[in-house]
């Protein structure tokens, strides 16, 4: 079966989770960059199609479907016909190395005989694409595309798997990092102290609203769960920190905040992106910030994963500097000044599936019970 894992035992009985060729192709594509137009986005599509087509040995159906599904982080997305354009020219282009050179370490089928590869069809390697940057046309182009969506805020807010009327702080952390789970979550009132508290999850069910720090500038959260210990902080002189990657216990979340997109356009592009998306809130300010659920496995599989996604988050008005691994982000429902940093939407287990494409969760949304309803709406 396409995709499917196979468990095979090695010759010295260790049970080895081996991956199929076409997953493993799929894995590679999601690292590759993805094209956007202005930066050299012809390159990026054609290396993509060769590594899939000649790297792994893919049949041009196979690498048509991988293809597809990378085209969805392109700016713009290639239509039908230029992604089976793509996939016949590599088929018929020359290779520098053989078929299949990417399965050489004997987990699939191996390349062809020498002489029999195709010769090389990329060109000598392109010079490193532009740094990202924001682009205000390409975010007005992606944002036109939700222009049916008449109030884009309602429009999320009636999407929320759980009801955010009425949830407070506390049962945002409740919902994200329920108890049970033994994870700590620093929460800050002050951006560069050590936090003002570390909430258990596992005595959530005695943390209050009253309980949570609060401040003039807003309040934030590291989205990693810690272990709430000091460690030495090498990149800080060995300063001990209990809010460096050090401990961090789980690689979970990226954060996604715009300074330079307007809300609107910002959130009418978000509901279009194939992301986690766990939640979605208002600074309290002008802009909007989302968390994203990525469960990598470390901080190196966090860094490779948002790198591939990292220059078309950039040019729709992503932070890159908020697309980092230890990021604090702001806490929902709790107040800056006189403005209340609001949520609008929260998904604890997000599929990927894009916001626009969810159907409305007003007849099937979850309370802070977790039970369906549209009563009883409160969740503090």
């Amino acid at each position: 079966m396409r995709g499917v894992g196979v468990v095979a035992l090695t010759p010295g009985g260790a049970v080895e989770a081996m991956l199929t060729t076409l997953e493993r192709a799929r894995r590679y594509a999601a690292k590759c960059p993805a094209s956007i137009s202005g930066q050299r986005g012809h390159d990026a599509a054609f290396h993509t199609a060769a590594v899939l087509w000649n790297g792994f040995g893919l049949t041009e159906a196979d690498t048509l479907m991988l293809l597809r599904e990378w085209n969805c982080w392109c700016q713009p997305p290639w239509s039908e016909a230029e992604l089976i354009h793509k996939v016949r020219s590599v088929a018929g282009a020359r290779h520098s190395d053989a078929r299949g050179y990417l399965l050489r370490n004997g987990s699939g089928p191996g390349p062809e005989a020498p002489g029999t590869g195709r010769r090389d069809a990329c060109p000598a390697p392109a010079p490193a694409p532009a740094k990202p940057a924001f682009c205000p046309m390409v975010l007005k182009r992606v944002a036109a595309k939700a222009a049916s969506v008449r109030d884009v805020v309602a429009f999320i807010e009636g999407r929320s798997p759980v009801a955010v009327e009425g949830l407070g702080s506390a049962g945002f952390l409740r919902r994200l990092y329920p108890k049970g789970s033994g994870e700590k979550v620093l929460v800050f009132s002050e951006m560069r102290s050590q936090g003002q508290l570390l909430w258990k999850a596992d005595a959530s069910d005695v943390i209050f609203e009253e309980d949570l720090p609060a401040g003039p500038e807003g309040v934030w959260f590291l989205a990693q769960p810690v272990d709430g210990e000091y460690h030495c902080n090498p990149r800080l002189g060995g300063k001990p920190s209990r809010r460096s990657e050090e401990s961090v216990t789980a690689w979970r979340y990226a954060v996604l905040e715009s300074d330079e997109a307007g809300p609107d356009e910002w959130l009418r592009c978000l509901i279009q992106l194939p992301l986690r998306i766990a939640s979605v809130c208002e600074s309290g300010g002008r802009s909007i910030h989302a968390l994203v659920r990525l469960d990598a496995e470390s901080k190196a599989d966090w860094d490779a994963r948002v790198g591939a996604i990292k220059p078309v988050l950039v040019t729709l008005g992503a932070d890159p500097g908020a697309l980092s691994a230890v990021r604090l982000t702001r806490l929902p429902q709790a107040k800056r000044g006189e403005q209340v940093q609001r949520l609008l939407f929260l998904n604890p287990a997000p599929d990927g599936t894009p916001i626009i494409r969810m159907q409305s969760a007003q007849c099937g949304v979850q309370n802070a019970d977790g039970k369906n309803g549209n009563n009883g709406r409160n969740g503090a």
